[in-house]
């Protein structure tokens, strides 16, 4: 199993949510500094991060990556379980969450962590490092595949949009066939025949998708910048309630049907608040 978590970010801040417990925790008491992991790898992040949390405050930084640069320097010197070396990409990938002390908008690093071999240590692999700005004025991140959901952000999911640019080649194919049929053994023939292979039929067909794609993703991404943090966390918990319902569909509907069980925002002024947490029980 994996976690299914998302992260909504605009210039109001970030609102997160997860369907399992013991996802996001709070990195600082001071400032506003969060690290998404999954809770089902093998690599024990409850323990990891309890114990570097144990060190004390955490140095603040300007720039928010280096809250996660002295995180993974600090997981250079975990023990590593050799179970480990076995792990899937969801279980590898962790997110933090949140604010530099200069920073006005909020930040997310995307890191995927893994073993080196010839040193057997834990290292950090850093694929995204992010802010929000005038330029770039929505994000958002998730833990493992939500293929199942891309599209309602999308307009269509990966896995269908390479089936239809197949079908798509297929059928130019045929067109281009009977095309050429028509023409055969006349003056334009030769004239028709490379004009057709001319054409990039796959080539053309990823240019209209793609831009497709873009229009969504122009129009989520203004209603996203529009969204007071209540409103981001509707979105991220119905995103996620959607991707675990869906997966339950598929499941054949057996068990109890989840839903997400953690929500938290992060602002500048607030710092990590929890809304759904499993410890509000206790």
């Amino acid at each position: 199993m994996n976690t299914s978590f998302v992260a909504f970010l605009n210039k109001e801040g970030i609102a997160c949510a997860s369907d399992t417990d013991m996802t996001l925790y709070t990195l600082s008491r001071q400032e506003p500094v969060a690290l998404a992991v999954n809770s089902y790898s093998p690599i024990p992040w409850d323990a990891i991060i309890n114990t570097y949390l144990k060190k004390g405050e955490i140095a603040k930084h300007e720039v928010f990556g280096d809250y996660a640069r002295d995180f993974c320097n600090y997981l250079c010197s975990v023990e590593v379980d050799p179970a480990w070396k076995k792990m899937t990409e969801d279980d590898r990938n962790i997110i933090f969450l949140g604010f530099g002390t200069d920073d006005v908008f909020p930040s997310a690093v995307d890191i995927m962590v893994h073993i080196d071999e010839e040193t057997d240590k834990l290292v950090c692999d850093f694929n995204i490092e992010r802010g929000i700005d005038h330029d770039n004025e929505t994000d958002f991140f998730t833990l493992s595949h939500f293929e199942k959901t891309q599209p309602i952000m999308y307009g269509i999911s990966h896995a269908a949009h390479l089936k239809l640019i197949d079908k798509q080649v297929e059928l130019i194919e045929v067109f281009k066939n009977r095309i050429l049929e028509a023409v055969k053994e006349t003056k334009f023939e030769e004239s028709v025949r490379n004009r057709l292979c001319e054409y990039d039929t796959e080539e053309e067909f990823k240019k209209h998708t793609f831009k497709q794609t873009y229009k969504q993703l122009d129009r989520i991404n203004t209603a996203i910048d529009s969204f007071n943090i209540e409103d981001l966390v509707k979105v991220v918990e119905d995103f996620v309630d959607a991707k675990v319902q869906l997966d339950h569909l598929k499941a054949g509907g057996k068990g109890e049907l989840p839903h997400a069980r953690e929500l938290a925002v992060i602002t500048r002024t607030e710092g990590v608040v929890y809304i759904k947490h499993c410890l509000f029980g206790l």
